[in-house]
């Protein structure tokens, strides 16, 4: 009789063990099909090239990729990019304190002391700046402020084609000069 008692007791730890285990394992597929892994990197250097000619080349101190049904890429420590022209010079460059990049949409987010400068030394300033690559616009509903080697012009709301060679400033404000020539 003890022995039976035993062999049951046994049993009846087994099936509970064994319960409380496949409770853990639905737990532990639950929370993995719930969390989104990243790709995390850091002293990132990433090289766009076309057809054999570099594009672009950017730097981030960290970058992580989210592979969500929204997949995006994040800048959280910055980036900085440099963007060639046709001769294989850099024509523009940029930087931010913070980017996001929402893979499919192709639109980057860039906020915080985000910086742009041109092939014409113009320089914008602003905390936030988006670029529509499907598009090919950047544009912001922020303040910005352009420097060049002549004048500083201030305004909310820019919009310009993504080599920033030509622009709009809405609700301008600032001192021009006016060159007799280009009238």
């Amino acid at each position: 009789m003890p022995f039976q008692a035993i062999a049951l007791l046994s049993g009846f730890f087994m099936f509970f063990s064994s319960c409380d285990m496949k409770e853990e394992k639905q737990k532990v597929e639950k929370m993995m099909n719930d969390t989104v892994f990243g790709e995390y990197a850091e002293t990132v250097e990433m090289q766009f090239n076309d057809s054999g000619v570099q594009k672009a080349i950017l730097y981030a101190p960290v970058l992580e990729r989210y592979q969500t049904d929204e997949p995006y890429t994040l800048f959280e420590k910055g980036v900085t990019g440099y963007f060639y022209g046709p001769s294989g010079k850099v024509e523009n460059s940029l930087k931010a304190k913070w980017g996001k990049s929402l893979d499919k949409k192709k639109i980057i987010e860039l906020r915080n002391d985000v910086q742009l400068l041109n092939s014409k030394q113009e320089r914008l300033h602003t905390d936030k700046l988006f670029w529509d690559q499907n598009t090919g616009k950047i544009y912001t509903d922020e303040f910005v402020k352009i420097t060049s080697p002549k004048d500083t012009i201030m305004g909310i709301g820019f919009e310009a084609n993504q080599d920033f060679s030509e622009y709009r400033i809405f609700k301008v404000k600032g001192d021009l000069s006016i060159n007799e020539e280009d009238q």
